[in-house]
């Protein structure tokens, strides 16, 4: 299930360190929702993306810190936050 996607949404998994994004929508069902909702990754957050190397994706959010596989990270669609 794809949920408000935009030609050029990228998948968490290829946001470079450093940069700041807007999550924009999910490619996956129900479950995967729950889970990242569970974890606060709600549609219009904003992340920052701490690490991004071949296995984890670390995000910042709140002050905290939330670890992602790569196969969800593929899965969460995002667009660049304007400074």
């Amino acid at each position: 299930m794809t949920t408000n996607l935009a030609i050029n949404d990228l998948p968490l998994a290829q946001v470079q360190p450093g940069q700041r994004v807007r999550i924009t929508g999910y490619q996956g069902g129900r479950m995967l929702r729950a889970r990242l909702l569970a974890l606060g990754l709600n549609l219009g957050r904003e992340v920052d993306i701490l690490q991004n190397n071949r296995g984890l994706i670390i995000v910042g959010l709140n002050g905290g810190r939330v670890a992602l596989g790569r196969g969800i990270s593929q899965k969460v669609m995002t667009e660049p936050v304007g400074d």
